[in-house]
């Protein structure tokens, strides 16, 4: 019996071989989209999340959200567009108390330019925050981080620490210590505008 030569063989509908290379290719791309996929929606997803981990100047900052002394969830992307000097604060800290009365006033003097003072207090019991708020009448926003987990999250060790976010959310600066009413007229006052 004579051997059919190749060109013959390949010519001859295959059945079966031929049925199974086209579902092998269906298969391989659909599996190849549904990679694509994957990978479209993992780069989608990082580039809508701000970045987490601690704060650097520079930098954007990572949103998050505490509840206010009138048990408001804040979120600081809410404030998107404008600049916010974020303090972290105790009743203990005797620096702290020092600077709120500066801080207080450099937020009533600059709040028609959009600025925002949001003063979270790390690690103390809600009456007792509520208590000093009301006995010294400052009006600016009082946010409670009881276990003071967001304060250590944006990098923050001590108090008083206040970072300086600008209206397209970064970093602009962090200060360590108290900030007087003339380094809040020199050091933050002209960063309001960027």
């Amino acid at each position: 019996m004579a051997r059919k030569s190749y060109a013959a063989r390949r010519d001859k509908p295959q059945g079966k071989s031929k049925s199974r290379s086209t579902l092998f290719l269906v298969t391989g791309l659909l599996a190849a989209l549904a990679i694509l996929a994957g990978a479209l929606m993992l780069v989608r997803d990082r580039s809508a999340a701000a970045p987490a981990g601690p704060a650097r100047a520079g930098a954007a900052i990572a949103d998050f959200t505490l509840t206010d002394l009138f048990g408001t969830q804040v979120r600081l992307g809410d404030f998107a567009g404008r600049p916010v000097l974020i303090n972290a604060w105790a009743t203990w800290c005797p620096p702290c108390m020092a600077e709120m009365p500066a801080l207080h006033d450099f937020y009533l003097d600059h709040q028609a330019e959009g600025f925002v003072l949001l003063a979270v207090n790390g690690g103390e019991e809600p009456s007792l925050v509520q208590s000093f708020i009301q006995q010294t009448g400052f009006t600016f926003p009082v946010l409670l981080d009881p276990g003071a987990e967001q304060l250590s999250e944006l990098g923050i060790r001590s108090f008083p620490t206040s970072i300086l976010v600008g209206r397209d959310g970064t970093v602009r600066k962090i200060h360590t210590g108290m900030l007087t009413a003339g380094q809040l007229e020199t050091e933050i006052a002209p960063l309001l505008s960027r």
